[in-house]
């Protein structure tokens, strides 16, 4: 095993895909756990990083390392050269547009705002979300945060291809009522 692809085989890189598909977060736990730490340390020592910028660095670096895996867009090399390299991205990016808009947060940080915050409304669909059901939750987060396609869910849980397309969009419709429902509310 090298260790430049984070000790993982071939053939264990390829059911790690298979897995995230599946929402799967064994990856995660023992895997990039252990790099997640290493990583914020190299930030910190090789950008002068504070704690909290290589911490938002590295996450967002994670987040977007496994949405490459789930999509098929990464294959078996150097995992590690290209983790880190993706945080440092990150980091530089971060840094670049927090100088930039410091300016912009301050004059919006004395306006009056009376339509509700980007967090209020994510408030109101996580939410919304709590509300769904067990089944409709895990079809959703296959199918979207995924990746999955309805027919390998249906396969996955021994439905038709039909009646799972018809229960996504009764779990969509759902989420979109309480959502608005919440919206109107004011909740």
């Amino acid at each position: 095993m090298e260790y430049k692809n984070f000790g993982l085989s071939e053939v264990s890189f390829k059911k790690i895909i298979i897995d995230l598909r599946k929402n799967d977060t064994y990856f995660f736990e023992q895997v990039f756990l252990k790099q997640f730490e290493e990583t914020m340390k190299y930030l910190r020592r090789e950008y002068k990083a504070t704690h909290d910028d290589a911490y938002d660095a590295t996450m967002d670096a994670l987040i977007e390392f496994r949405a490459r895996f789930v999509e098929g867009k990464l294959q078996y090399g150097n995992l590690r050269f290209l983790f880190t390299k993706m945080a440092s991205q990150m980091l530089l990016r971060n840094q670049r547009k927090n100088r930039t808009n410091v300016d912009d947060i301050l004059s919006l940080s004395q306006e009056e705002d009376t339509e509700p915050t980007e967090s209020e409304e994510l408030n109101q669909l996580n939410n919304a979300w709590l509300l769904l059901g067990d089944s409709c939750k895990q079809l959703l987060t296959w199918h979207f945060y995924g990746k999955m396609k309805l027919s390998e869910i249906a396969q996955e849980i021994q439905k038709s291809p039909a009646t799972i397309r018809k229960q996504k969009e009764r779990c969509v419709q759902k989420l979109k009522d309480q959502f608005n429902l919440k919206t109107i509310l004011n909740i």
